[in-house]
């Protein structure tokens, strides 16, 4: 199809895999394409693609460019463009992109906001939420450090 971007692709640049025998407990960030085989506990957030592959699993919310979900996700899925639940693929939690592809026996429960208007201000919003939250908790332990 004109403009998708295959596996095989994706797959050349990816800089980062998580291994199938590996466990991280923990949030991951990364700028360029992820590609988690093993368990993540946290909350994973990439600039790039984002892969969970069959025997991959996620607990916590992911965001990335573009997603693939082979595997299982327990968390919400924020996306700045295609998002595929491959038919492997389990999300338990409600999905945000441009565009999404559901294969035949894949399972998505959850609700899904499509509208590539609001992405970019979402991702927007959603990191300077963050950058708020960590100088208001700042000013609490200041709060308190100061008795």
């Amino acid at each position: 199809m004109l403009g998708k971007k295959s596996t095989d692709q994706i797959n050349a640049r990816i800089s980062s895999v998580i291994g199938a025998d590996m466990v991280v407990d923990g949030n991951i960030r990364a700028k360029d394409a992820v590609r988690v085989e093993g368990s993540v506990t946290g909350d994973v957030e990439t600039e790039g693609s984002l892969i969970v592959s069959a025997t991959g699993k996620v607990k916590g919310n992911v965001k990335g460019s573009s997603i693939i979900i082979g595997g299982t996700l327990e968390g919400d899925l924020t996306s700045g463009g295609r998002t595929e639940v491959a038919s492997t693929g389990k999300v338990i939690g409600n999905i945000r992109t441009k565009s999404l592809v559901v294969d035949e026996n894949a399972v998505f429960q959850g609700q899904c906001i499509m509208n590539s208007e609001i992405m970019v201000p979402l991702l927007e919003t959603s990191a300077q939420e963050e950058d708020s939250k960590e100088q208001e908790s700042g000013k609490d332990n200041n709060k308190w450090n100061k008795r």
